[in-house]
């Protein structure tokens, strides 16, 4: 097990350093993420971010698009804290709550976009906490999971390493770093074309991000036959 991908939730030193100091680890993740959520953002959506951390992404989204309602869920009381305090400027349109990614707190259908950045790897069922994930979308809603990918190649690594600007003695500390602590537990290719194989009512993809070891399981919440519109085909 290494320090990143505990599935027992973050202790007091392992949630400042990723909040605070490992900012730059984060940052290509959250570059991805943008490319991924940004074009499917509507006026008046709600979204939740699913293992979202000390909230950056979620008040990025709400700064993004004023009239969107963003929900983040996390269990780390010490995170959620940090993400409440930093969201004063949009907390009539941000809110964070306490709860596990395997059972989320909310009804059928009530968000149009859930997204989880580099948070499945922490889930002690990756496939349960993908089920909540659909059934809490709306049908026709977007899911979108961004995870650090454990099958990336050497060079992949290596540019991911340098968009941390790491000085040069130092990228090859960097690297191990990554691949020692922060990969094991995520994704490869195969685990993630297997797990979305048993999402019933997803219609999603994999994809690699190109030229970083990053994955996205990318889908549309699937309308059930009796919605599809009159002389259109199922």
């Amino acid at each position: 097990m290494g320090l990143f991908h505990t599935r027992t939730g973050y202790g007091r030193l392992q949630s400042y350093v990723f909040d605070r100091a490992l900012r730059r680890l984060v940052a290509p993740f959250h570059g991805f993420a943008r490319g991924r959520l940004l074009p499917r953002v509507r006026p008046g959506m709600r979204v939740l971010d699913v293992g979202c951390g000390g909230g950056h992404f979620a008040i990025e989204l709400a700064r993004h698009e004023p009239t969107l309602e963003v929900l983040g869920v996390d269990l780390s009381t010490r995170l959620l804290a940090w993400a409440r305090d930093r969201a004063v400027e949009v907390a009539d349109r941000v809110t964070f709550v306490e709860a596990s990614a395997l059972d989320l707190p909310f009804g059928s259908g009530e968000f149009d976009l859930v997204y989880s950045l580099g948070s499945i790897k922490h889930w002690d069922d990756p496939a349960r906490g993908l089920r909540e994930a659909v059934r809490v979308l709306r049908p026709g809603g977007h899911l979108c999971v961004i995870e650090g990918d454990r099958g990336g190649r050497a060079e992949d690594v290596d540019a991911l390493v340098s968009l941390w600007r790491a000085p040069g003695p130092l990228r090859g500390l960097a690297a191990a770093f990554y691949r020692n602590a922060v990969v094991p537990g995520a994704l490869d290719l195969a685990d993630a074309e297997a797990l979305v194989r048993t999402i019933s009512g997803l219609d999603a993809v994999v994809a690699r991000a190109p030229g970083l070891p990053i994955l996205a399981i990318e889908g549309t919440r699937e309308r059930a036959q009796e919605e599809t519109p009159e002389g259109a085909s199922a």
